[in-house]
Order: C-alpha cells, then sequence, then structure tokens
C-alpha cells in the first residue's frame, strides 16, 4: 500500500505519492516575478528558502481560474523544491498502487503527460499525478 495525498482543483481530485510532499500551509500571497509565465503566481519564502508559486488550475487547464485558493503544497522531487497552489487538501489514503487504472483513450491527448494513472477510491474518481514530469515542466 502507498499513501496519495488527495487535494482539489477546480472542483476535480488529484493525486501525489505523500513521499514528495515536504509540507502543506494555508495559501498566502506571493512575490510576482515579472515576465514570468500566467500559471507562476510568484515566489515565496519559507525559513529562508524561496520557493516558485504554481497556480495548479492554471498550469494544468490555462482557460479557467481557480477562485479560491486555501492551501499550498510544497514538494520537494529529484532535488527540485516547489509550491502548488490548490483549493483544497482533503486526505491522505492508502492504496495499492498495482490497482491504479489507465486512462482512457479518449483522454491521452490532453492529460497524459502530468496524470499518470486513475484511482477509483470510495466511487471517486482521482488523478494520479506524474510529479516529476509536472515540476520538470514548471521549472524548465
Amino acid at each position: 500500500m502507498e499513501k496519495y495525498l488527495i487535494f482539489t482543483s477546480y472542483n476535480q481530485e488529484y493525486a501525489i505519492d505523500i513521499g514528495v510532499v515536504r509540507e502543506i500551509r494555508n495559501w498566502t500571497q506571493s512575490t510576482i516575478i515579472p515576465s514570468s509565465p500566467a500559471y507562476v503566481e510568484g515566489i515565496i519564502n519559507i525559513r529562508g528558502t524561496v520557493i516558485p508559486l504554481v497556480d495548479f488550475c492554471k498550469k494544468i487547464n490555462p482557460d479557467r481560474v481557480e477562485v479560491e485558493k486555501k492551501a499550498m503544497i510544497i514538494i520537494e522531487n529529484e532535488d527540485k523544491t516547489i509550491s502548488f497552489s490548490v483549493k483544497n487538501v482533503l486526505d491522505i489514503i492508502d492504496y495499492n498502487k498495482n490497482d491504479i487504472k489507465n486512462l482512457p483513450e479518449v483522454s491521452q491527448c490532453d492529460i497524459s503527460d502530468f496524470v499518470d494513472g486513475i484511482i477509483s477510491f470510495d466511487e471517486r474518481v482521482i488523478f494520479r499525478l506524474n510529479i516529476s514530469f509536472l515540476i520538470r515542466d514548471c521549472l524548465n
């Protein structure tokens, strides 16, 4: 069994491996970086470390705007640190990695780069994120 952090963005649930989550914080205003991509909210200073803050909703769905953001998820993976602003952090669940379903063919072209599977949990459909790709895509 593996543990996943479940959060929401634009009324959809997403899961990330809890092992890459450094910290969860209440959302706070960031310092804007001039000429940065639209999905970058800015930078935040966490105990002396400057970390980019990415609006998760804008990153995965540029046409939508998340009106309410309540949390920041700070992630460390492959020697990179980034934070994502999200609507809400819901839960931590245990799930068998072997039970993760593949994406349906109809959705492959839209989200397959950053979503690597679907978790069916208590009649919910949760997209499991490919956090390595997402971080590389945001920071490059």
